[in-house]
């Protein structure tokens, strides 16, 4: 019993009939939530406009960026916190690419000029500023989940 109601993406309803958006950032690994709306095309709408935020004006969106904006300029469907935290993540993402390029290019210069030092050179080398950084982002994102939980009126049983 398929529904035939359009899909949209980044968003799905819930068995009860209300609708909930959400998007995943590609380059963190984590899923934010957007929210729970009314209809389906609000969800998508505030999917659309996370997306714009986060990957810019070339986003996978639902809407045309026209459509996007007459709907925007009357009301923003993410709140002013949730557009903070979207930004917050847009800069952690940026700031991790960028990361990552320094790394390859100084392993890529590294490779090119090394001297061979065998394999105790490069047992004992330390961890780089990359994966310092992803740990501090993974550990800054558990600490911002549970805060989020403990903020909401969400309520969990955990049996051992």
């Amino acid at each position: 019993m398929a529904r035939p109601q359009q899909r949209y993406r980044g968003v799905r309803q819930r068995h009860w009939g209300s609708w909930v958006s959400e998007i995943r950032h590609p380059l963190l690994k984590t899923r934010i939530w957007l929210g729970t709306f009314e209809t389906a095309e609000d969800a998508a709408r505030a999917y659309d406009e996370a997306a714009r935020i986060m990957c810019g004006p070339r986003a996978r969106t639902n809407f045309p960026a026209a459509d996007a904006g007459a709907g925007a300029a009357s009301s923003s469907f993410l709140s002013a916190a949730l557009v903070e935290k979207l930004h917050r993540f847009n800069l952690a993402s940026v700031q991790a690419a960028q990361r990552q390029r320094e790394a390859a290019a100084a392993a890529a210069a590294a490779a090119s000029t090394a001297m061979p030092l065998g394999d105790a050179g490069a047992a004992a080398a330390p961890p780089s500023a990359a994966e310092r950084g992803g740990r501090f982002l993974e550990e800054q994102h558990v600490e911002q989940m549970i805060e989020e939980l403990l903020d909401s009126n969400f309520s969990m049983e955990i049996c051992y």
